[in-house]
């Protein structure tokens, strides 16, 4: 009776609008992008400036990335949570393709390039677990976070394909667009790390004999 009660409790408004607030840091994070980029105005030092901009936020990137995979692994060991498993590595995924590492070879195939067959791979991962990892309701926090920052790389996907190219002079400022808001995601991805549940799991173990 529990059970059936628990299914037809309705959810709150709230709730449902929650999801929806962390995506907005990717837009927020765009909008304040060309803010500081026109306040710079024109000329050499104002060039300067948002190439200094861009450089600072890769070099932000894999050290937001590199705190969420190891919050993410440690909080896989401490909480026996396969869902930080999964999510864990394809975290790791995103961090090897923002260091811009690119193996010897004759293909010269690059991490960054194999970035969507690999996170394809943890999909269908995550697919194959779906009976012993989390739902999303089950983890709230950590899946209102996780969509955000979702949403923010799907936008800065947009900005790299060139999609916003109506803003005036876009491409002065492309590199800042696209570097902000995927520091966005990276910090969205941190807070989901932090802020997912950190309760324990049982395990246990049948006895076959």
């Amino acid at each position: 009776m529990n059970d059936l009660a628990a299914i037809s409790k309705p959810v709150h408004p709230l709730r449902r609008i929650s999801l929806y607030l962390p995506a907005l840091l990717g837009p927020l994070a765009m909008c304040a992008a060309i803010i500081y980029c026109r306040t710079l105005g024109s000329g050499p030092r104002a060039s300067l400036e948002m190439q200094n901009l861009a450089v600072l936020l890769e070099k932000i990137g894999p050290v937001i990335l590199a705190l969420a995979v190891a919050v993410y692994w440690g909080k896989a060991i401490f909480t026996r949570n396969l869902s930080y498993v999964v999510i864990g590595t394809l975290v790791g995924m995103l961090l090897l393709r923002e260091l811009h590492w690119r193996p010897e070879s004759d293909a010269d195939i690059s991490i960054k390039d194999a970035i969507f067959p690999l996170l394809g791979i943890c999909f269908v991962w995550m697919l194959l677990w779906r009976d012993i990892i989390d739902k999303p309701s089950e983890n709230w926090r950590h899946t209102i976070f996780f969509v955000g920052a979702l949403a923010c790389y799907a936008l800065s996907q947009m900005v790299e394909k060139r999609l916003f190219r109506f803003i005036p002079e876009e491409q002065h400022i492309h590199s800042q667009l696209e570097e902000s808001i995927e520091c966005a995601g990276h910090c969205l991805l941190l807070l989901a790390a932090v802020l997912g549940s950190w309760r324990r799991r049982r395990i246990v173990v049948e006895d076959r004999g």
